[in-house]
C-alpha cells in the first residue's frame, strides 16, 4: 500500500514511539518521516520551507512548546497538517486527536483516519458577548521582515477566539460577526490590552519590536477609543512610537475630514498609522493617501499575483510609487514564496510579511522563531 501526499514530521525521543512510526510509514509504502526536537519543528512549522501531512508530538518531548506546535497545527489543519499526539489524552486539550499506544497498528490507523472538514462555527450573540469577558480571546502574533537586510523590525498582533467547545476559530469566522453585533470596540481594547502586555512581557524582552494593532473605521473614529488606546500603552510604559494602529477597511471611508481628525490625534502622540489591505477594490484611495498616514500595506491576495499577473504588478508598482512618495514605509502582505519576494522587492516594497517568514504565532513561540531566523541570517553573512 502507498499513500501519496503523506510526508511526517516526528517529535519525540523514545525508541518505541520511533519504531511505531517508522513501521506505519512502512506500511504506506516508506512515506517521508522527517525526526526533530520541538524548537526545529515550531520553527519548520512557522514557515512555508516545508510542508507535512501530519505532526505527531511526543508529549513528554515537547519541551514546554506542546500548545504552540498544537496552535500552529490547528491553525494549519484545514489546509495542511494534522496533529496527532502521542500518548494518553490529559483532558486539557479536548480539540487535539490522540494515539495511546506506540504501535504500528494505532500510529497506522490514526494517519489513515479521515478528518471530517473544519465549518466555520456561527456563534450566537450571547456567546459573541461571554467571550468580550476576555478568556476566549487571544492574540498570535505574525513577524514583519525589513526587505533590505531581512531584519524583523516587527509584529502584527491577530486575534483568535479559542471557544470551550468550537475550538480555535480563526478570525474570518468571528470578526465579521463581532462587528455586526457592535462589539468592535470591546474586541479591539481587548486585543490591544494582550499586545501591550505581551510587548513588555517576558517573551519579547529580547527583541524590541514595534507592534501594529488593527482598528476598524468604526472603532478608529470613536474618540473614547482612541482615549482606552492611549492610557493602556501609557500604563503599560510602551513608547508611541513602537505602535502602529492599522485601518482596516471593512466599510468605504465616508467622512474623510473625521477621519483626519483621529489620524492627527494619533500623530501627535506619536504613534504610527496604516492603511491596511489596499487594494483596487479599496474606494477612495487618492484621498487616503492624502491623508498622514505613515504606512501603507499592499493587499496579500494581490502579493500573490504580482508573479503571474502584469495588471497587478503594474498597480502594485504604481500604489507602491505613489505611497513612498508620500513618505510611507510599504509593505508587502502574504508573501509566501520566494518569487513573490523577489517580485515584491524589485517594486520598492520596504517590509514584508506572510508564511514565508513565518505563520501567525503564539507569544511564547515568537523567541524560538526569532533565534532561529537570526542563525540563519548569521549563516548566510
Amino acid at each position: 500500500m502507498v499513500a501519496a501526499g503523506f510526508n511526517l514530521l516526528l517529535v519525540s525521543r523514545s525508541p518505541d514511539w520511533r519504531k511505531a512510526v517508522t513501521d506505519a510509514s512502512e506500511a504506506l509504502g516508506h512515506v517521508n518521516v522527517l525526526t526533530c526536537g520541538a524548537r526545529d519543528a515550531l520553527t519548520r512549522l512557522a514557515g512555508t520551507a516545508s510542508r507535512y501531512s501530519h505532526l505527531l508530538i511526543d508529549r513528554d518531548d515537547a519541551d514546554g512548546l506542546l500548545d504552540e506546535l498544537a496552535d500552529l497545527a490547528t491553525a494549519m489543519a484545514s489546509q495542511e497538517t494534522d496533529l496527532l499526539v502521542l500518548g494518553a489524552a490529559d483532558g486539557q486539550h479536548p480539540h487535539i486527536r490522540y494515539i495511546a499506544t506506540a504501535t504500528p497498528r494505532s500510529v497506522l490507523e490514526a494517519l489513515m483516519a479521515t478528518i471530517p472538514p473544519r465549518v466555520p462555527p456561527v456563534m450566537g450573540l450571547e456567546e459573541l458577548r461571554a467571550a468580550m469577558t476576555g478568556a476566549m480571546i487571544e492574540t498570535r502574533y505574525q513577524p514583519i521582515i525589513r526587505t533590505s537586510d531581512r531584519v524583523p523590525v516587527g509584529l502584527e498582533a491577530l486575534v483568535r477566539l479559542n471557544h470551550p467547545d468550537k475550538g480555535t476559530i480563526l478570525p474570518d469566522s468571528f470578526v465579521p460577526q463581532i462587528e455586526h453585533a457592535g462589539l468592535a470596540p470591546e474586541l479591539t481594547g481587548l486585543v490591544s490590552a494582550r499586545a501591550f502586555s505581551d510587548l513588555v512581557g517576558p517573551s519579547l524582552s529580547g527583541w524590541n519590536p514595534r507592534m501594529s494593532i488593527n482598528f476598524s473605521l468604526d472603532v478608529l473614529l470613536m474618540p473614547a477609543a482612541l482615549q482606552r488606546l492611549e492610557e493602556q500603552r501609557a500604563a503599560a510604559g510602551i513608547s508611541a512610537g513602537r505602535i502602529i494602529i492599522e485601518l482596516t477597511e471593512s466599510r468605504p471611508v465616508e467622512d474623510i475630514p473625521l477621519l483626519r481628525r483621529s489620524l492627527e490625534y494619533l500623530r501627535g502622540l506619536g504613534y504610527g498609522v496604516a492603511i491596511d489591505d489596499v487594494g483596487p477594490a479599496v474606494p477612495r484611495l487618492g484621498p487616503l493617501l492624502k491623508l498622514p498616514f505613515t504606512s501603507l500595506k499592499l493587499d496579500k491576495d494581490l502579493v500573490q499575483q504580482v508573479v503571474d499577473s502584469e495588471e497587478v504588478r503594474t498597480f502594485l508598482a504604481v500604489t507602491t510609487a505613489r505611497a513612498k512618495a508620500r513618505g510611507f514605509t510599504v509593505t508587502a502582505e502574504g508573501v509566501e514564496t520566494n518569487e513573490t519576494w523577489t517580485q515584491m522587492a524589485a517594486l520598492g516594497v520596504d517590509e514584508m510579511q506572510g508564511f514565508l517568514m513565518a505563520r501567525p504565532l503564539a507569544v511564547n513561540a515568537v523567541p524560538v522563531w526569532w533565534a532561529a531566523w537570526v542563525a540563519d541570517l548569521a549563516g548566510r553573512a
